[in-house]
């Protein structure tokens, strides 16, 4: 055989060695030379002299381009590669061809080849000051050592690696070691080595444009620093490091980063950012299939926007969580996110999807076994049945709670569901079962030691002795809850406390009493930057002046209200229904300012949905125009009115006949001798579908206030509902 070759390689050069090395290759794969000979071939003196520097390039181009399409042939040639060239003794050709090939054996090395093969590496880079080889050759010794769980060898090898340079001569492979070892010895306790490690990494990784080093070390010192760095610093940091990931691709990278780069946004107030990375990380997870990183998502999402006040985007992010943990089979967190999504809903209003929340929310939790979540689950079915006025069904889950509440010995549910079941019975007309459930409700949270619900009960038994005329009462249980609220520091309810009493106040013709009541709590809400309860004491404020037939300080309170309104943000609703009753207001005093005031109600209500503000305003300005005899106009706008009404039910049923009863003599006038046609800001702001600038009052002329306006609905102005449900 050796004399073929031999033959083979007279008359071809010394460049003819290469073909050789390939030859030899194929027959291994083609299973007719085993490799032990093949090897043993080409140690051969003839092989050997016919391999210049130039075949051992031709060779590696040649195993790179066949690595992918043939790893067995490039994994043979490789081998054979590294032999002739540590048979030729030449040394950094050993050197190449060994790092290749340790890239190319199996990941399992029981007989430890491929350490053998990396050590001899090294010595052959050192016996040549092949440094950049060596260097390499002990990265990878250095990895091995840690996949063995041999540290201290690895952190001698590591150490080696990146001492064997400057850091201006570091290459991908000693970014990667730094970080490597900055890992094992910050795992040791030498964190100041390991931070000078993590920096060296990022400052070479910088200079190489290799943005996965500067990630990886950029969250190793962020993770050592972080108890130190100030929210500005951290966020800074990991805009930095979140940057780099996305450069690298590292997808693993960037969903740990995108979440905690979230929640430090979160913690600086800087919300809409926020909520910017959190949707990108949702759709990160969603690329890759990360179900964890989706749910921490879609939880940070739904709590950012809920302190943003966006119940609609919170509704959409809760059922999908609630999705997300079915699909992790995660039933216990299933169930209380379902619990949750059913509260959210009960919250807009949104009663019917609120008993579909809860049904699967009893399914997941008696599934999971869970009675907590189960008797929350059953409570606030209870509740969503009551505000869909269903009171057999809505007391029987209600019921079903508090047995379980009470078979477990839980006084603050027990307490909670009474209170429930009370608000229920107060709903449907049982007011003297529903003193007594409360009464009981009340004893369970003083046994639970909870003097927030027993605070929130008592104001629960205002309500019902004012709506059953015992002032006395209701004044007792109003005082008693106040003293409860300021113990607890609870500003908001304290100041919802006072209202009630000034409300109180005021209808037992007692105006200085309920003046000072409404004073204090306005006092308290400007103390605490309440400015929601402060716009709806305005309101009461108003209310109380009107009682009295003081107009002017009426108008005036309700200015006050809308102006602190508009300061709000995302409390558009709440502005909207200050603007509608001052309109009204300066409507009924026969200012002109009316008109405007109707106009910025009528843009605010289409904003937010209020179907009902809009129809009462466009009531209101038909109305006014038909009083000025502007038939055609006011009946148009009427027009609309009652189209908008058929969506309200029996809410609109009022309006709808006011609408109604006023057509009547304007089209019987019409057919008699046509209406009058009137121009100007009465007929722009019915019209209005787009905030236009404010045109000024001046500019009209005084007219009389029609008949009577219709006054807003009972909103937030001047009350807000309680509810038990938690």
């Amino acid at each position: 055989m050796v004399s073929t070759w031999m033959e083979k390689l007279a008359g071809k050069g010394r460049r003819g060695g290469s073909g050789v090395l390939v030859q030899i290759s194929r027959e291994v794969v083609g299973r007719r030379r085993s490799i032990a000979g093949a090897v043993s071939e080409v140690r051969h003196p003839a092989v050997l002299d016919a391999l210049s520097d130039d075949d051992f390039k031709v060779l590696d181009l040649l195993i790179d381009e066949r690595v992918t399409s043939d790893r067995e042939f490039a994994t043979v040639l490789a081998r054979l590669t590294h032999a002739a060239a540590h048979a030729k003794g030449f040394d950094r050709q050993t050197v190449d061809a060994a790092l290749r090939l340790d890239g190319m054996l199996p990941a399992d090395d029981p007989g430890r080849e491929r350490e053998k093969l990396l050590r001899d590496a090294y010595r052959a880079a050192q016996r040549v000051g092949y440094v950049q080889g060596g260097r390499r050759a002990l990265a990878l010794l250095g990895q091995r050592a840690v996949a063995d769980g041999d540290g201290e060898r690895a952190r001698l090898l590591l150490q080696q690696q990146v001492a064997l340079g400057p850091e201006q001569m570091d290459t991908e492979d000693e970014v990667e070691s730094a970080i490597l070892l900055g890992d094992l010895l910050r795992r040791d306790g030498d964190v100041q080595t390991a931070m000078e490690l993590f920096g060296r990494a990022i400052r070479s990784s910088e200079r190489l444009d290799f943005p996965q080093g500067v990630a990886q070390a950029a969250v190793r010192e962020i993770d050592v620093r972080r108890a130190t760095l100030d929210p500005q610093t951290l966020a800074r940091m990991q805009r930095t490091a979140l940057d780099a990931a996305e450069r690298s691709g590292d997808v693993a990278m960037q969903s740990r980063l995108v979440a905690n780069y979230a929640d430090t946004l979160v913690q600086l107030g800087d919300l809409d950012e926020a909520i910017e990375q959190l949707e990108n990380g949702l759709e990160l997870s969603r690329q890759i299939g990360d179900l964890s990183l989706e749910n921490f998502c879609l939880e940070a999402l739904s709590n950012v926007e809920r302190d943003l006040g966006r119940m609609q985007a919170v509704v959409g992010r809760e059922a999908d969580l609630v999705n997300i943990d079915v699909r992790r089979g995660n039933r216990p967190a299933a169930a209380q996110d379902s619990v949750r999504h059913g509260a959210t809903l009960l919250s807009l209003g949104r009663h019917e999807a609120a008993r579909g929340a809860y049904e699967q929310a009893v399914e997941l939790a008696r599934a999971a076994g869970d009675e907590l979540l189960e008797q929350r689950a059953y409570g606030g079915l209870g509740v969503a049945y009551s505000q869909l006025n269903m009171p057999v069904e809505a007391l029987n889950h209600l019921m079903l709670a508090l047995d379980l509440s009470r078979a477990s010995n839980d006084s603050a549910h027990e307490a909670q569901w009474l209170a429930s079941i009370g608000e229920a019975l107060w709903k449907f007309d049982q007011a003297d079962d529903a003193i007594k459930a409360i009464h009981q409700a009340i004893v369970a949270a003083r046994t639970a030691d909870d003097n927030d619900l027993q605070a929130g009960m008592l104001s629960l038994l205002g309500q019902i002795y004012v709506s059953n005329r015992e002032p006395g009462k209701a004044r007792q249980s109003y005082s008693h809850a106040l003293d409860l609220y300021r113990e607890l520091g609870e500003a908001e309810e304290e100041i919802q406390t006072l209202s009630a009493l000034g409300a109180l106040a005021m209808e037992s013709d007692q105006p200085a009493e309920a003046i000072r009541l409404y004073d204090d709590a306005l006092q308290l809400a400007a103390h605490t930057d309440q400015r929601a309860a402060a716009v709806r004491i305005y309101g009461r404020l108003a209310r109380l002046s009107q009682r009295q037939g003081d107009d002017e300080a009426a108008i005036e309170a309700l200015e006050q209200a809308a102006s602190l309104a508009e300061t709000i943000p995302d409390q558009r609703a709440l502005l909207g229904q200050a603007l509608q009753h001052l309109a009204v207001a300066q409507d009924a005093a026969g200012m002109p300012a009316a008109m405007n005031t109707y106009e910025e109600a009528l843009v605010v209500a289409r904003e937010v949905g209020d179907t009902y503000g809009e129809a009462m305003m466009l009531v209101n300005v038909g109305a006014r125009l038909i009083a000025l005899g502007a038939n055609d106009d006011g009946a148009t706008i009427l027009e609309h009115a009652i189209r908008l009404t058929e969506d309200l039910g029996p809410l609109g049923m009022k309006l709808r006949q006011r609408a109604e009863g006023m057509l009547v003599p304007v089209r019987t006038q019409s057919r008699n001798d046509g209406g009058r046609q009137f121009t100007g800001r009465e007929r722009s702001v019915a019209r209005q579908r787009e905030p236009r600038p404010r045109v000024s009052a001046e500019s009209m002329t005084p007219v009389a206030p029609p008949a009577s306006a219709i006054p807003p609905a009972p909103n937030e102005m001047y009350a807000k509902s309680l509810s038990f449900h938690r």
